[in-house]
Protein backbone atom coordinates (compact mmCIF):
# COMPACT_ATOMS: atom_id res chain seq x y z
CA UNK A 1 0.00 0.00 0.00
CA UNK A 2 2.73 2.33 0.90
CA UNK A 3 4.35 1.17 -2.08
CA UNK A 4 1.29 2.42 -3.86
CA UNK A 5 0.74 6.00 -2.42
CA UNK A 6 4.52 6.23 -3.28
CA UNK A 7 3.94 5.92 -6.61
CA UNK A 8 1.26 7.62 -6.98
CA UNK A 9 2.56 11.30 -4.89
CA UNK A 10 5.71 10.63 -7.76
CA UNK A 11 3.29 10.22 -10.47
CA UNK A 12 1.59 13.49 -9.39
CA UNK A 13 5.32 15.45 -9.11
CA UNK A 14 5.74 14.14 -12.86
CA UNK A 15 2.09 16.05 -14.02
CA UNK A 16 2.77 18.73 -12.30
CA UNK A 17 6.41 19.65 -13.64
CA UNK A 18 5.08 18.64 -17.17
CA UNK A 19 2.42 21.65 -16.49
CA UNK A 20 4.89 24.19 -15.10
CA UNK A 21 5.35 26.81 -18.00
CA UNK A 22 8.61 28.79 -18.47
CA UNK A 23 8.11 32.31 -16.81
CA UNK A 24 11.11 33.98 -18.58
CA UNK A 25 13.14 33.57 -21.71
CA UNK A 26 16.00 32.26 -19.90
CA UNK A 27 13.74 29.24 -18.10
CA UNK A 28 13.71 28.16 -22.30
CA UNK A 29 16.60 25.58 -23.14
CA UNK A 30 18.77 27.04 -26.26
CA UNK A 31 19.20 25.14 -29.72
CA UNK A 32 21.53 26.36 -32.36
CA UNK A 33 21.34 25.92 -36.23
CA UNK A 34 24.45 26.15 -38.22
CA UNK A 35 25.99 28.49 -41.25
CA UNK A 36 29.33 28.40 -42.79
CA UNK A 37 29.98 25.15 -41.67
CA UNK A 38 31.26 26.42 -37.74
CA UNK A 39 28.85 29.47 -37.33
CA UNK A 40 26.64 28.84 -35.03
CA UNK A 41 23.19 31.11 -34.09
CA UNK A 42 21.56 30.83 -31.41
CA UNK A 43 18.17 30.42 -30.53
CA UNK A 44 15.31 29.87 -28.42
CA UNK A 45 11.86 28.27 -29.41
CA UNK A 46 8.18 27.99 -27.40
CA UNK A 47 4.69 26.71 -28.22
CA UNK A 48 3.76 24.23 -31.15
CA UNK A 49 0.98 26.24 -32.88
CA UNK A 50 0.22 26.73 -36.42
CA UNK A 51 1.68 30.26 -36.86
CA UNK A 52 4.85 31.18 -36.36
CA UNK A 53 6.61 34.54 -35.20
CA UNK A 54 9.81 34.99 -35.86
CA UNK A 55 11.64 37.55 -33.68
CA UNK A 56 14.96 39.37 -34.93
CA UNK A 57 16.81 42.34 -32.59
CA UNK A 58 18.92 45.17 -33.80
CA UNK A 59 22.40 46.12 -33.09
CA UNK A 60 24.38 45.46 -30.35
CA UNK A 61 21.78 43.59 -28.55
CA UNK A 62 20.38 39.84 -28.45
CA UNK A 63 17.06 38.24 -27.85
CA UNK A 64 16.49 38.95 -24.17
CA UNK A 65 15.14 42.32 -25.80
CA UNK A 66 12.04 40.14 -26.11
CA UNK A 67 11.46 39.39 -22.83
CA UNK A 68 7.65 41.40 -22.66
CA UNK A 69 6.95 40.04 -25.79
CA UNK A 70 7.21 36.34 -24.93
CA UNK A 71 5.48 37.33 -21.39
CA UNK A 72 2.53 38.57 -23.23
CA UNK A 73 2.38 35.80 -26.03
CA UNK A 74 3.15 32.10 -24.11
CA UNK A 75 -0.15 31.43 -23.59
CA UNK A 76 -1.31 32.06 -26.95
CA UNK A 77 -1.68 28.25 -28.05
CA UNK A 78 -2.10 28.89 -31.91
CA UNK A 79 1.20 30.59 -31.76
CA UNK A 80 5.05 28.99 -32.31
CA UNK A 81 7.35 32.06 -30.71
CA UNK A 82 11.11 31.73 -32.20
CA UNK A 83 13.74 34.28 -30.53
CA UNK A 84 17.28 34.60 -32.52
CA UNK A 85 20.54 35.47 -31.26
CA UNK A 86 22.21 37.11 -34.94
CA UNK A 87 25.35 35.98 -35.66
CA UNK A 88 27.69 38.31 -34.12
CA UNK A 89 25.75 39.10 -30.78
CA UNK A 90 24.43 36.86 -27.77
CA UNK A 91 25.36 33.38 -27.86
CA UNK A 92 26.10 32.90 -31.53
CA UNK A 93 29.11 32.69 -32.98
CA UNK A 94 31.32 35.73 -33.63
CA UNK A 95 33.53 34.65 -36.52
CA UNK A 96 35.75 37.67 -38.17
CA UNK A 97 33.65 37.61 -41.42
CA UNK A 98 31.81 40.18 -43.27
CA UNK A 99 28.92 40.64 -41.21
CA UNK A 100 26.25 41.94 -44.30
CA UNK A 101 22.69 42.01 -44.13
CA UNK A 102 22.66 38.79 -46.36
CA UNK A 103 25.00 37.15 -43.83
CA UNK A 104 22.61 37.90 -41.25
CA UNK A 105 19.71 36.95 -43.05
CA UNK A 106 21.31 33.73 -44.08
CA UNK A 107 21.25 33.19 -40.15
CA UNK A 108 17.44 33.67 -39.81
CA UNK A 109 16.70 31.54 -42.82
CA UNK A 110 18.87 28.45 -40.87
CA UNK A 111 16.94 28.65 -37.74
CA UNK A 112 13.18 28.98 -39.66
CA UNK A 113 14.82 25.72 -42.14
CA UNK A 114 16.08 23.60 -39.02
CA UNK A 115 12.44 24.45 -37.39
CA UNK A 116 10.57 23.57 -40.67
CA UNK A 117 8.60 26.86 -41.08
CA UNK A 118 7.88 27.77 -44.43
CA UNK A 119 6.40 30.96 -43.13
CA UNK A 120 6.53 33.25 -40.68
CA UNK A 121 5.39 36.46 -39.31
CA UNK A 122 8.82 38.51 -39.22
CA UNK A 123 9.63 41.15 -36.39
CA UNK A 124 12.20 43.23 -36.46
CA UNK A 125 13.49 45.97 -34.29
CA UNK A 126 16.31 48.43 -35.75
CA UNK A 127 18.54 46.79 -37.38
CA UNK A 128 16.39 43.77 -37.16
CA UNK A 129 14.30 45.76 -39.58
CA UNK A 130 16.14 45.55 -42.73
CA UNK A 131 17.79 41.52 -41.72
CA UNK A 132 13.97 40.74 -41.70
CA UNK A 133 13.46 42.67 -45.23
CA UNK A 134 16.26 40.61 -46.43
CA UNK A 135 15.09 37.34 -45.86
CA UNK A 136 11.55 38.16 -47.51
CA UNK A 137 13.08 39.58 -50.58
CA UNK A 138 15.02 36.16 -50.62
CA UNK A 139 11.91 34.34 -51.44
CA UNK A 140 11.04 33.52 -47.61
CA UNK A 141 7.06 33.72 -47.26
CA UNK A 142 5.55 35.66 -44.49
CA UNK A 143 4.68 39.24 -43.06
CA UNK A 144 6.63 41.78 -41.50
CA UNK A 145 6.61 43.95 -38.39
CA UNK A 146 8.84 47.14 -38.20
CA UNK A 147 9.62 48.49 -35.06
CA UNK A 148 11.18 51.57 -35.50
CA UNK A 149 13.39 49.92 -37.90
CA UNK A 150 16.60 51.15 -40.01
CA UNK A 151 16.54 52.66 -43.13
CA UNK A 152 18.59 54.30 -45.98
CA UNK A 153 17.01 55.60 -49.13
CA UNK A 154 19.15 55.20 -52.29
CA UNK A 155 16.59 56.56 -55.25
CA UNK A 156 19.45 58.33 -57.77
CA UNK A 157 18.10 61.63 -55.86
CA UNK A 158 19.67 61.54 -52.85
CA UNK A 159 22.37 64.56 -51.97
CA UNK A 160 26.21 64.63 -51.36
CA UNK A 161 25.65 65.60 -47.91
CA UNK A 162 23.00 62.72 -47.00
CA UNK A 163 25.48 60.30 -48.83
CA UNK A 164 28.27 61.64 -46.37
CA UNK A 165 26.30 61.34 -43.08
CA UNK A 166 25.42 57.89 -44.23
CA UNK A 167 29.01 56.63 -44.52
CA UNK A 168 29.99 58.95 -41.53
CA UNK A 169 27.87 56.82 -39.88
CA UNK A 170 28.54 53.71 -40.99
CA UNK A 171 32.21 54.22 -39.74
CA UNK A 172 31.54 55.78 -36.70
CA UNK A 173 32.19 52.08 -35.20
CA UNK A 174 36.15 51.55 -36.80
CA UNK A 175 37.80 52.65 -34.02
CA UNK A 176 39.24 51.33 -30.83
CA UNK A 177 36.93 53.64 -28.95
CA UNK A 178 34.01 51.87 -30.26
CA UNK A 179 32.65 50.93 -26.79
CA UNK A 180 32.75 54.49 -25.72
CA UNK A 181 31.13 55.53 -29.06
CA UNK A 182 28.20 53.11 -28.36
CA UNK A 183 27.83 54.11 -25.31
CA UNK A 184 26.85 57.39 -26.63
CA UNK A 185 24.57 55.50 -29.37
CA UNK A 186 22.55 54.05 -26.35
CA UNK A 187 22.11 57.49 -24.61
CA UNK A 188 20.28 58.51 -27.90
CA UNK A 189 18.20 55.97 -27.94
CA UNK A 190 16.32 56.90 -25.22
CA UNK A 191 13.09 58.78 -25.44
CA UNK A 192 11.78 61.48 -22.65
CA UNK A 193 9.80 58.97 -20.36
CA UNK A 194 12.37 55.91 -21.55
CA UNK A 195 12.41 53.91 -17.89
CA UNK A 196 15.71 53.63 -16.62
CA UNK A 197 15.49 49.80 -16.50
CA UNK A 198 15.31 49.95 -20.57
CA UNK A 199 18.29 52.10 -20.55
CA UNK A 200 20.00 49.72 -18.70
CA UNK A 201 19.57 46.90 -20.55
CA UNK A 202 20.77 48.28 -23.72
CA UNK A 203 23.61 49.87 -21.54
CA UNK A 204 24.39 46.19 -20.09
CA UNK A 205 24.71 44.66 -23.93
CA UNK A 206 25.24 47.05 -26.89
CA UNK A 207 29.12 48.32 -25.75
CA UNK A 208 30.28 44.93 -25.17
CA UNK A 209 29.76 44.00 -28.87
CA UNK A 210 33.16 43.32 -30.06
CA UNK A 211 34.53 45.97 -32.16
CA UNK A 212 35.32 44.23 -35.62
CA UNK A 213 31.41 42.80 -35.32
CA UNK A 214 30.03 46.51 -34.24
CA UNK A 215 32.13 47.85 -37.14
CA UNK A 216 31.57 45.54 -40.14
CA UNK A 217 28.03 45.63 -39.42
CA UNK A 218 27.03 49.65 -39.93
CA UNK A 219 29.41 49.32 -42.71
CA UNK A 220 27.67 46.84 -44.47
CA UNK A 221 24.66 48.04 -43.50
CA UNK A 222 24.82 51.39 -45.28
CA UNK A 223 25.84 49.94 -48.68
CA UNK A 224 23.95 50.83 -51.54
CA UNK A 225 23.23 47.48 -52.69
CA UNK A 226 21.48 46.06 -50.15
CA UNK A 227 18.70 49.16 -50.44
CA UNK A 228 16.39 48.37 -53.37
CA UNK A 229 13.36 50.26 -53.58
CA UNK A 230 11.20 47.43 -54.78
CA UNK A 231 8.36 47.30 -52.70
CA UNK A 232 7.65 44.23 -50.60
CA UNK A 233 4.11 42.86 -51.13
CA UNK A 234 3.70 41.12 -47.87
CA UNK A 235 0.92 42.92 -45.01
CA UNK A 236 3.48 45.03 -43.05
CA UNK A 237 3.22 46.75 -39.58
CA UNK A 238 5.16 49.90 -38.76
CA UNK A 239 5.50 51.40 -35.58
CA UNK A 240 8.15 54.03 -35.57
CA UNK A 241 9.06 57.38 -33.54
CA UNK A 242 9.68 60.66 -33.93
CA UNK A 243 12.44 60.51 -31.16
CA UNK A 244 14.50 58.91 -34.19
CA UNK A 245 14.95 61.70 -35.84
CA UNK A 246 11.84 60.85 -38.65
CA UNK A 247 11.56 62.64 -41.86
CA UNK A 248 8.21 64.75 -41.94
CA UNK A 249 7.39 62.14 -45.40
CA UNK A 250 8.14 59.05 -43.18
CA UNK A 251 4.67 57.38 -44.21
CA UNK A 252 5.33 58.08 -47.69
CA UNK A 253 8.28 56.39 -47.92
CA UNK A 254 6.87 52.97 -45.90
CA UNK A 255 4.03 53.47 -48.71
CA UNK A 256 6.15 52.99 -51.18
CA UNK A 257 7.65 49.89 -49.92
CA UNK A 258 5.16 48.34 -48.43
CA UNK A 259 1.41 48.37 -50.57
CA UNK A 260 -0.28 46.35 -47.87
CA UNK A 261 0.92 49.25 -44.64
CA UNK A 262 -0.43 49.18 -40.94
CA UNK A 263 1.09 52.35 -39.88
CA UNK A 264 1.72 54.08 -36.36
CA UNK A 265 4.31 57.13 -35.74
CA UNK A 266 4.47 57.69 -32.24
CA UNK A 267 5.75 61.00 -30.70
CA UNK A 268 7.64 60.82 -27.20
CA UNK A 269 8.63 56.88 -27.27
CA UNK A 270 12.28 56.05 -27.23
CA UNK A 271 13.79 53.38 -29.79
CA UNK A 272 12.79 50.46 -27.76
CA UNK A 273 9.30 50.49 -28.58
CA UNK A 274 8.52 46.93 -27.80
CA UNK A 275 10.07 47.19 -24.67
CA UNK A 276 8.56 50.76 -23.17
CA UNK A 277 4.96 50.30 -24.52
CA UNK A 278 4.97 46.52 -24.42
CA UNK A 279 1.42 46.33 -24.06
CA UNK A 280 -0.01 48.84 -26.66
CA UNK A 281 2.58 46.54 -28.87
CA UNK A 282 1.68 43.47 -28.28
CA UNK A 283 -1.67 44.37 -28.59
CA UNK A 284 -1.26 45.54 -32.17
CA UNK A 285 0.23 42.30 -32.79
CA UNK A 286 -2.04 39.76 -31.56
CA UNK A 287 -4.54 41.54 -33.71
CA UNK A 288 -1.88 41.84 -36.91
CA UNK A 289 -1.48 38.37 -37.25
CA UNK A 290 -5.15 37.94 -36.39
CA UNK A 291 -6.41 39.66 -39.33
Amino acid sequence: MKEKVCLLLLFSMFLTGCCLKPEKLSDIDSAYATINDSVRVHYKTYGNGGQTICFVHGFGCDLNTWEKQFEGLRDEERLRLLFIDLPGYGESSKPHVDYTLDFFAKGVNAVLDKEHVEAAVLVGHSLGTPVCRQVLLGGRQGNLVDIDGVYCFYNGTETPEYVEAVNQFGHAFDGPDCSEVITGFVTSLAGPETPKSITDYAMSVMPQTPQYVASSTMQNLVERQWWTQRPIQAKTMVICTQNSGLDPDNRQKMERLYPHLDYTELTTCGHFIHMEQSEMFNDKLKTFIKE
